[in-house]
Order: structure tokens, then sequence, then C-alpha cells
């Protein structure tokens, strides 16, 4: 009784608090593209503009609506309305093995989800020095592996820039010389050639547009696009929560958003040990896996295939009782570089997949993978499968919006029935005896 008691005092205090105040609403999902993917023709863009103006204003006027119903001086009444709230709040659970592209695909979900989208001047710092730190980190990758074949750097000004990024200190930023010369190096005969090799060895995915634009992010006014936000690596370690404000295809008696909670836990090894903590009253999980990973190996263990650890993993997750009646989307990451990848490196190339007979078309090894994650499920379990590419908004947003229009068909009859019976509560009480009338 104690907890109850305690709820009770929180919510006259919020009420009484809440007699005093205005409706504080805000839209927060983006029904537009980027300004990047904005029309050039002007009248179209107005047109977009007002059509944004119009979705906004509706999704104020509808949450305004909203609060006016479900707030009420009458504490009890109250608690049933905070009950009925809960109905609509749903909590995703983001796993993948490391380098799966899990905080690729939820900073996009911000993204879609922000309107305003400005970053904080402190996220805009982190993302700046891990924008360098990529790049080093990258360099150093391959300089590492150089000698297995049999290459070196001749050049005796590019031997001094070699020199430099082995004694680079961490989470420090490049000056504008020190990047014109990473860029340098990066464009050597001997560089390339171990980079020709890179799926021997780990390497970050977007290496190739971090030396590209190297010399832009170490310019003194440098600014991050929102593409240079979603490429950059940033390791996740914790428990990472995002909150989310989500429309969807909602009743005239329903709330204007879906409340979505994501939470992100680090995908190395190491860190899969604070998962457990995470796996109560999910909703759904999003288990993510590279299509990439066929032929790469794992930062914590370069003899570790990626796709094997992605399948292993995958089938422990998707064996747990907890799990049970838990709806899985298995989101394959990565298909642009899957795509790239598949044209020179046969799917049997990997040893998990060695018993491929199809050709060398993304359809045909895309089908075979899409099977082979289904055999790691048990006797009974669906899984809806979704080829994506992470640093793509569309994939994104289109794949998450078919995540929630499943989830609202799974939950939305157990919701109309909890939501008849609170209503029902709620008309039982105000015949009950006066002071409950509505705010």
């Amino acid at each position: 009784k104690t907890p109850r008691l305690a709820r009770f005092v929180r919510l006259c205090e919020r009420v009484h608090s809440t007699s005093k105040m205005g409706a504080n609403t805000s839209c927060m999902d983006d029904p537009g593209q980027s300004k990047a993917n904005a029309a050039p023709n002007m009248e179209v863009k107005r047109k977009g503009e007002a059509d944004e103006k119009a979705a906004s204003d509706a999704d104020m006027k509808q949450a305004e609506e909203w609060r006016a119903k479900t707030h009420t001086k009458n504490v009890e009444e109250q608690l049933l309305y905070d009950e009925l709230a809960e109905q609509y709040k749903f909590k995703i659970l983001l796993l993948g093995a490391g380098e799966s592209g899990k905080s690729t695909i939820l900073k996009q979900l911000k993204n879609i989800h922000d309107k305003k989208g400005k970053l904080s001047k402190e996220e805009t710092a982190r993302i700046i020095v891990n924008l360098h730190q990529n790049c080093v980190d990258c360099m150093k990758a391959i300089l590492s592996n150089m000698e297995k074949y049999a290459l070196e750097i001749t050049d005796e000004k590019l031997q001094k820039v070699k020199d430099m990024v082995d004694d680079f200190p961490d989470d420090t930023r490049l000056s504008p010389t020190q990047a014109e010369d990473l860029q340098a190096l990066w464009k050597s005969d001997a560089i390339q050639g171990t980079y020709e090799n890179r799926a021997d060895f780990w390497i970050l995915d977007s290496c190739e547009y971090y030396m590209e634009n190297i010399t832009r992010f170490a310019e003194e006014d440098f600014m991050p696009t929102e593409e240079d936000a979603v490429r950059v690596r940033i390791r996740t370690t914790g428990i990472i929560v995002s909150d989310l404000k989500s429309r969807y295809d909602r009743k005239p008696d329903e709330p204007p958003h879906l409340s979505v909670k994501i939470v992100d836990v680090g995908g190395q090894r190491n860190e899969r040990k604070k998962w457990m903590h995470c796996f109560d009253d999910v909703k759904c999980i999003l288990f993510l896996a590279s299509l990439a990973g066929y032929k790469q190996v794992l930062f914590e263990d370069s003899k570790v295939n990626r796709v094997r650890e992605a399948l292993m993993l995958f089938q422990e997750i998707t064996h747990k009782n907890l799990f049970k009646d838990t709806p899985i989307f298995l989101f394959l990451n990565k298909k642009d570089l899957f795509e790239q990848m598949i044209r020179k490196h046969k799917l049997s190339e990997c040893d998990e997949f060695a018993d491929y007979k199809g050709n060398s078309s993304y359809q045909s090894a895309f089908g075979y993978i899409k099977h082979k994650f289904r055999e790691q499920l048990p006797a009974g379990k669906e899984v809806e499968i979704f080829d994506v590419t992470g640093v793509s908004r569309r994939d994104v947003k289109e794949a998450f919006q078919e995540v929630k229009k499943r989830l609202l068909e799974i939950h939305r009859p157990a919701m109309e029935k909890k939501k008849a019976d609170i209503n029902k509560r709620i008309k039982a009480l105000r015949r009950s005896g006066p002071g409950c009338s509505m705010m």
C-alpha cells in the first residue's frame, strides 16, 4: 500500500500544479523529408511547408483536446486516465552484435521524430572529436595490417605522416595540415592495396566516407551535417534510453501519439551482460544484423566472422522463454555495402554459408541469408524481416512504420479491451458522488 500512497500524493501535487498551467503540447514527428531532399521548385517547397504546418497545427489541436479530456482534478479519476495512457506506451529493445548499426538506426529514428533536430553544443563537439578519431582509427587499422600483404610506405614524407598517426593521442582534433597529410597517405598505393583486403581485418564501414571528407572535418568552422552525425561511430557502452513521440493510425478516442521508449545497449560481448536489466515489459525486439558481415570480422575478436556471431546471438535471444510471446523484427542492415561486396566476394566464401549454391545477385543472396536466420528460430516462432540501409532516412522510416503498424495489429485488441474497462470504471466513479467534474 505504501507505493500506492506515495503515488497518490505525487498525483495530488501534479494535479494542483496542472490546474494552474495551460496546455503545453508539441508535435514531435517530422512528416517531410530533410532539406537536402526538398524539391527545388519553390511552389512545391511552399506547398510542402504549408502541409507540414497544417499537420503540425492538427497535431497540436489533437494533443490539446486529448489533454483536456484526460486531465481532471479528481485524483482517483486521474489515476484511471494515467492507466489508460500506459496502454499507448511501447518499450522497444534494440539488440544486435557490435557493428550491426544499432546506434545508426537509433540516430535516424531520433532525427525522424524530432522536428527541431538540432544538436546541442555538447553533442556537436562530441561528434566532431569522434569523426576525427574515426579517421585516425581507420588509418591505424590499415597501417597495422599492411605488412601482411608485403606493402610498405616508401615516400619519406608519407612515412612521417605514418609516424604521426601511430603516435596520435585519442580524442584529439586533427589540424587542417594533419588532415591534408592523412588524406595524402590514404591515397597512396600501399594504403589502397591494404584497404582492398579489408575483409580480412576489422575496420569501420564508413572508412571511405571519413577519408573523403577529412579535410572538411578539420576546417576551423566545421559543423556536422545530418549525414556526418549519422555516420560518426561512437561505440555504445551501457544503456541508452530514447523517448520518442510517434504518429500512428489513431482513432478519435485515442492519444495523438504513441510514446515509444527505445532501449539501446552495447553490442560487444562485454556489454551483453547488461542486457538482462532491460528485458522487462518489452513490446517488441528490433534485432539488427549486418548483411555485409559475411566478409567481416568482429572488433573484439578478429578470428570470428560477424554474421556467424549474429546468427548465434539471434538464436540465443529468440530461444529465451522470456521472449516466447514477444514479437521480433529483424533488420538486416547495410544492404548498400552488401550489394557492393556480393559482386566481388561470393556468399560461399563465408564458412557459415559454404553450402550456398545461388548466383551473385542481391535477391538470391539476400533470400538465402533470410532463410539462415529463420533456421535459428524455435519451432512456431515467427519473425518479420526487413532489408535496410541504416544511413538512409527513407529506409529506416518506412521499416519503422511497418513495425508500428504490426505492433498495433498485435496489441490493439488487448488495448481496446483495457480501454473499455477503464472507461467503464471512470463512468462508475463519476456516478458515485460529487467532486468528480472534468477540468
